[in-house]
């Protein structure tokens, strides 16, 4: 009835494994505690069956562990909880029935019926976990099926084919394979591609299945024709072999796609295949990038960027790999690699164009990237400006400001201290002290005016730069003339916007006066939609392409600033700036 040294073989290979697992804590408590419980209860009964117990002792305690202990302990796996939505019910249907087993075990648990209600039960709720879990609790749950679903095959078939000795030797094989899967499942799930391991396994021993119940079929067919058991000769045996090896391959894809779709989802439409990994997109493309090995059943995928640069990688490339240009017209935003199934050397149909469907995806999340990194060094560009203006703020008022106001301190105290015995003296103290104070307020207009140019609160910008023309002088002392046109009344414009227009053109029109041949510049001012267009041209000829300086540089800076644009260059009619500057201002902040 039951092979009890191969029973208690298993049940001492689970208890070192409880053992090791306890030691390490790497289990789940409620998990370990009922596996060890299991392999107590059936340690217990084979030690009572060695000692001769009766069967009725014995056999309860086999279908405690068998029937009831080993089966719950299934079924809270991986994380020690029931199957979420279906909560402790599950479970309890499961003792329900190990109870009795216990109970009544020569009609429920000797005939192999509590297993296979018990193993269907569990076949159902990890079903339903896996349709519920996360990625990371499936692949745990995939390690699963790889251990039992194959094993148990296996394990029916040895039952039909093989020796009572022979079987036990096969069960406690799968049971060794089953408790190697559980642990690998928890301890380290990615240590191979379980998705290939479980479609390989799964599709062969379903084959190996199928051919023999074929061949047992054809003989069993041939005895029912005769009417008589059937004796053929090895070459007759041979051509019967031959005929069912012929279905082995075609058979075991077909299997091997049956077990794809039922455990990962159909992956030969590269629609849903690519939907799956753009679901699993977002700032971080590690989901994505896995989502997209499982839906292929691929070793490796990695995110490059245009320097070559592994951005994100999921498996191991250790085959062949090849590349996916995120964009045909724009290579600084990478590529995607993918790493070969063993034995292939390029991609299938199916694979390159579930890659074609997802590289537009992956492309726009590199590019949404590097506009961060662009953002994140404009933002470091502006703290970094920010704080050099406050030092150059602060070195000009304690070298410049304040020494002169020390000074005049001292002199108002020399001056009242000698103005009743030397009035004189007092005087022309005090006209020091009068000429002083006009340089420190002269000092105190040019830092105010290199904060915000007063003209601005004063006349507003058109009058502002109107005035500033007025004073450009060339290198041969000649003025500039500079036209200012505003063609329609401007709307009420931002401080922000204010000061950044004309600074953008205090700093072409110097440039236009220093280094420009012409003679002659119009500064254009107009509302074009949402944004102010400020044009600056002169008629100076061409020298040559313009080379980004530190004028050019502060007006792209302070365009970007405020969420705008400007073009800088020569061309056959002279120079031109033209910046936009959106009116309502989106700051970098």
């Amino acid at each position: 009835m039951i092979a009890w040294p191969a029973f208690g073989a298993g049940m001492l290979l689970l208890g070192a494994v409880v053992l090791a697992l306890a030691v390490a804590r790497r289990f789940p408590a409620p998990l370990l505690g009922m596996l060890g419980a299991t392999a107590v209860t059936g340690l217990l009964a084979t030690g009572l069956w060695l000692a001769g117990s009766p069967v009725a002792v014995t056999g309860r305690l086999w279908v405690a562990a068998v029937a009831l202990l080993a089966p719950t302990a299934i079924a809270l796996y991986p994380d020690g909880r029931p199957p979420t939505g279906l909560g402790w019910s599950a479970p309890a249907l499961l003792v329900a029935t190990g109870g009795l087993g216990i109970a009544y075990p020569a009609q429920f648990a000797y005939t192999g019926l509590i297993e296979l209600v018990q193993y269907l039960l569990v076949l159902a709720m990890h079903w339903w976990r896996f349709e519920h879990s996360e990625p990371a609790a499936r692949r745990s749950l995939q390690w699963l099926a790889l251990g039992a679903l194959p094993g148990s095959l296996i394990a029916g078939t040895a039952g039909f084919t093989l020796s009572r000795s022979g079987a036990a030797v096969i069960v406690l094989l799968v049971w060794a394979v089953l408790l190697t899967c559980l642990v690998v499942g928890i301890a380290a799930p990615d240590i191979r591609d379980i998705r290939r391991l479980t479609l390989a396994v799964s599709s062969h021993a379903l084959t190996v299945l199928m051919v023999m119940s074929v061949f047992a079929g054809v003989l069993a067919g041939l005895d029912m024709i005769a009417g008589h058991r059937v004796t053929l000769a090895p070459g007759a045996l041979g051509l019967i072999a031959a005929g069912c090896a012929l279905g082995y391959a075609p058979f075991a894809r077909l299997f091997r796609q049956i077990i794809e779709i039922l455990l990962f989802g159909v992956r030969h439409d590269p629609i849903q295949a690519a939907s799956r990994a753009g679901d699993q997109l977002g700032e971080d493309p590690i989901p994505a990038l896995r989502s997209l090995r499982e839906s292929l059943a691929l070793p490796y995928a990695a995110l490059v960027d245009g320097s070559g640069r592994i951005v994100a990688a999921t498996g191991s490339a250790a085959g062949v790999v090849v590349q996916q240009p995120l964009s045909p017209t724009d290579p600084r935003l990478g590529r995607l690699e993918v790493g070969l199934r063993t034995g292939q050397s390029r991609l299938l149909r199916g694979d390159q164009q579930v890659l074609a469907v997802l590289a537009p995806a992956l492309g726009q999340l590199m590019h949404a990237r590097r506009l961060g990194a662009d953002l994140q060094a404009s933002r470091a560009a502006m703290v970094e400006g920010i704080e050099e203006e406050r030092r150059r703020l602060r070195r000009d008022l304690h070298d410049g400001v304040g020494p002169r106001l020390t000074g005049l301190a001292y002199a108002a105290d020399a001056a009242r201290n000698v103005l009743g015995r030397d009035p004189e003296r007092a005087a022309t103290l005090l006209t020091g002290v009068r000429a002083e104070a006009g340089e420190a307020i002269a000092e105190v207009r040019r830092l105010v005016e290199g904060l915000r140019p007063p003209s601005l609160d004063q006349v507003g910008l058109e009058q502002a730069l109107r005035q500033h023309a007025r004073h450009l002088l060339r290198p041969d002392g000649r003025p500039l003339l500079v036209e200012v046109l505003v063609p329609v009344p401007l709307p009420p414009l931002g401080a922000a916007i204010e000061v950044a227009a004309y600074r953008i053109v205090v700093e072409a029109l110097t440039n236009t006066a220093r280094h420009a041949d012409g003679e002659h510049a119009v500064v254009t001012l107009r509302r074009d939609g949402d944004v102010l267009a400020v044009e600056i041209r002169d008629d100076g000829a061409a020298r040559g392409p313009w080379l980004p300086g530190v004028g050019i540089t502060s007006m792209r800076e302070r365009t970007e600033l405020l969420g705008g644009s400007v073009v800088a260059g020569a061309g056959e009619d002279g120079g031109s700036v033209v910046a936009t500057l959106p009116l309502v201002a989106s700051v970098h902040r």
